[in-house]
């Protein structure tokens, strides 16, 4: 029997979830990422409350679903049977009149997700947009460096950091251009001191530590301008990156990659980083003549 609980803050679902999630924390660590992050400041992704859901099976926590307004509902890593668990999720969800624009989340449960919730709101199709995989480091290999180093973002890099952010969200997250938006972001990483910079006379590329969980943390937002690629800044960066974050308290480092970038599904395997599973996001849209119900 398959119970749902709805959580007030993220702390209360780490407790009654985390154990589970963190059996594969790697795989799991977007929604177990989210929750740690929810749970040191609950309005991190903004004012809107955000949706933190632990699936139950005869009491023991199986799976969780956690969304951040506007954002897509993320699902973790179903350890059950994953249609039952899945059509349980969306009763909650459509019993609650609770809309998403989309799923993201492991290869299998996402696709269960997006064909239960289509035929669950007639004129609903649901597109893939995206293929990723997960990749987990727990030690680095040796690369030779791009010249230059790697370094902490500064306020003088704001606004060159929100340019790039820019255009990350657009090629990697296909976003539209939102200036506001980028500026905000840079300024929020800088303050937070885990933007890097990989520096050769001047910045090259970057990438940031973000979602630090229990034993592991992220890497993710890994930028290089289109002019600058091909010389290995951004390989450079990730593998001093990583080794950093290793020599500290993590046991780990995460990343996703786009399936559809055969230079980054590449060069992280260089550094060390070995690919766990597949992860699918979709998109939601309903057919011209139908509305949400």
């Amino acid at each position: 029997m398959y119970e749902i609980v709805q959580h007030d803050h993220a702390q209360e679902l780490l407790v009654l979830s985390g154990p589970c999630l963190e059996l594969r924390e790697s795989e799991n660590n977007l929604p177990l990422g989210l929750a740690h992050t929810l749970a040191r400041d609950h309005r991190y992704f903004g004012d809107d409350p955000p949706l933190l859901l632990s699936i139950l099976e005869n009491g023991n926590p199986v799976g969780v679903a956690v969304r951040t307004p506007p954002r897509k509902i993320v699902l973790s890593r179903f350890d059950t049977e994953i249609e039952a668990a899945v059509n349980r999720l969306v009763k909650h969800l459509r019993s609650n009149q609770m809309m998403v624009p989309g799923v993201v989340g492991p290869e299998r449960e996402s696709l269960c997700f997006a064909d239960c919730w289509s035929e669950a709101i007639p004129g609903l199709a649901a597109t893939i947009s995206t293929r990723l995989r997960v990749f987990e480091a727990r030690s680095v290999v040796d690369v030779p460096l791009a010249p230059g180093r790697m370094r902490r973002a500064g306020m003088e890099d704001l606004p060159l950091m929100s340019e790039w952010i820019e255009g990350f969200s657009r090629e990697a997250l296909g976003e539209e251009s939102d200036p506001g938006k980028a500026m905000d972001k840079a300024r929020k990483y800088i303050g937070e001191r885990n933007l890097y910079v990989w520096d050769h006379e001047g910045p090259e590329s970057i990438a940031r530590e973000s979602r630090p969980m229990k034993h592991g943390t992220v890497i993710s937002l890994v930028y290089t301008p289109p002019e600058r690629r091909g010389r290995g800044y951004a390989t450079s960066c990730v593998y001093l990156l990583t080794k950093k974050l290793l020599a500290g308290r993590y046991k780990f480092c995460s990343l996703f990659t786009d399936l559809a970038n055969p230079t980054s599904n590449h060069i992280y395997p260089r550094v060390g980083y070995v690919p766990l599973g597949d992860t699918l996001e979709f998109n939601f849209e309903h057919a011209a003549g139908h509305a949400e119900s």
